[in-house]
């Protein structure tokens, strides 16, 4: 009789002393608490997956409760896939949640065309049962059709248009001879180590009101202003006759490098009203000699250009170089590099009829450089540097512009030396000119009717890329 005592007296020891958040409720009342009631993912192009999104799931009670279900409400059918403490849906079954305790669940989500050219919701929900108690969050994703096109060369003579966006991967080329005619609002966005090769022509003719746009292909936060996304474009020898007009060019290894060498001097790439920003990265660029690094904004070598409203800015090397030679002509622009997102020790605009090639041999040209009304500004003591082997016929002219430089001869053709122009907030990547700013109301006037973004400039037009807007 004293063995069979044993027994039930063990029992009871043992389940008095469970802790309570370990004790289950059956309480039909029971409810658990959510980090977010609705999980948001930035458009996504459809069937590209998406990153991972994270929220956890808290039962504040002092006992444990029994999950019996975290499902995804379209079941099998649905967009989203989630894993719930490591175990993948669409649906998890007794999930056990200690009181006091918190759960980790991961979503994601890969969206089916749909064949339309606006973007579109797709939605669904994490639904979860907790005694009888039925409970969920929301999952809201944009989504966006495509035309995607991988290791391509164009069709001669093609034409994108803005209905549906141009995703890009492992790079295009445009032949020589052959145009690409990109219309206004057309959208570009480039895969991670995808290039533009331009070896004919492009011209892409946006507008103020439907920019251009070539940049990277992911729209989470934390990619908006990062450097280095895709490549940029490359304009290589045989090209000629290009424009962009009215276009944004970001967060590429390169915005522009123009090396078109020939025999005359006429612009092979016409720049205006255009925007490069955010450059930079850690991988060299194909197909291009190994000195050119990433981290200009605009590289030109041995070409020739005209750039006009160009806004360059937050570049990890130069926002503009100029080598070898060539023939430029740089009116109404703003360059300006900060060392807000890396450490930076290169001025902004760097000029050189010479360049030492990765074989120790030295290619040199004629210099032809003249800019007017612009803006070379940062943070740096001094943003110009200008180098001239003696062996080359150079010809360079600053006229009334803003230089942050300690070369006092530029002061003498009136230019405005050392003197803050007072951009808005360039943290922000705003170059507009405060109110009192020396660039207002003092360019001479070019006959440059209006501004980067289309803004008439007045009889009293300013310094920079910006004109200006009084209330």
């Amino acid at each position: 009789m004293k063995r069979l005592l044993v027994i039930p007296v063990l029992y009871c020891l043992f389940f008095s002393c469970t802790p309570e958040e370990e004790k289950f409720t059956f309480d039909s009342t029971a409810s658990l608490r959510f980090s977010a009631d609705t999980i948001y993912f930035d458009t996504l192009f459809s069937t590209i997956g998406s990153v991972t999104k994270r929220f956890r799931v808290y039962n504040d009670a002092e006992n444990a409760v029994n999950i019996s279900s975290v499902s995804l409400g379209s079941g099998s059918g649905s967009s989203y896939s989630i894993f719930v403490n490591g175990i993948a849906g669409p649906e998890v079954e007794n999930v056990r949640l200690l009181g006091k305790d918190s759960l980790l669940v991961l979503a994601e989500v890969t969206i089916d065309p749909q064949d339309q050219d606006l973007p579109f919701v797709v939605s669904d929900q994490v639904n979860f049962n907790t005694n009888g108690n039925l409970q969920s969050v929301e999952l809201v994703s944009w989504g966006q059709d495509a035309n995607f096109l991988r290791d391509s060369v164009l069709v001669c003579n093609t034409t994108w248009t803005a209905e549906r966006p141009y995703v890009l991967y492992n790079s295009v080329l445009i032949e020589e001879g052959c145009t690409l005619t990109v219309e206004e609002g057309t959208r570009i966005y480039s895969h991670n180590g995808s290039f533009i090769f331009i070896q004919g022509t492009i011209l892409a003719n946006g507008t103020a009101e439907n920019r251009v746009t070539f940049t990277n292909d992911r729209f989470d936060e934390q990619f908006a202003d990062a450097p280095g996304q895709w490549g940029g474009l490359i304009f290589l020898v045989g090209s000629n006759s290009n424009q962009i007009d009215f276009a944004d060019i970001r967060n590429a290894n390169v915005g522009i490098y123009l090396g078109t060498p020939d025999d005359d001097d006429e612009p092979d790439l016409r720049l205006t009203n255009t925007r490069i920003e955010n450059m930079g990265g850690n991988e060299l660029i194909p197909s291009i000699d190994s000195l050119v690094q990433p981290g200009f904004g605009l590289l030109a070598i041995s070409s020739d250009l005209y750039a006009a409203n160009v806004l360059i800015n937050n570049c990890q090397l130069n926002a503009v170089g100029n080598l070898a030679g060539g023939n430029y002509t740089y009116e109404h622009c703003t360059f300006a590099n900060f060392s807000f997102n890396f450490f930076r020790r290169d001025p902004v605009l760097v000029l050189s009829d010479n360049l030492l090639l990765g074989d120790n041999s030295v290619l040199l040209g004629d210099l032809n450089f003249s800019m007017t009304n612009s803006i070379v500004w940062g943070s740096l003591r001094d943003e110009l540097l200008i180098s001239n082997s003696g062996e080359t016929s150079t010809e360079i002219l600053f006229t009334n512009n803003i230089l942050k430089s300690q070369n006092n001869a530029f002061a003498d053709v009136d230019n405005l030396l050392n003197e803050d122009p007072k951009f808005f907030d360039p943290g922000e990547f705003n170059f507009q000119l405060d109110t009192l700013s020396p660039a207002k109301d003092t360019a001479i006037d070019l006959g440059i009717l209006i501004d980067l973004e289309g803004t008439n400039r007045d009889d009293k037009p300013d310094i920079g890329a910006f004109e200006r807007k009084e209330n």
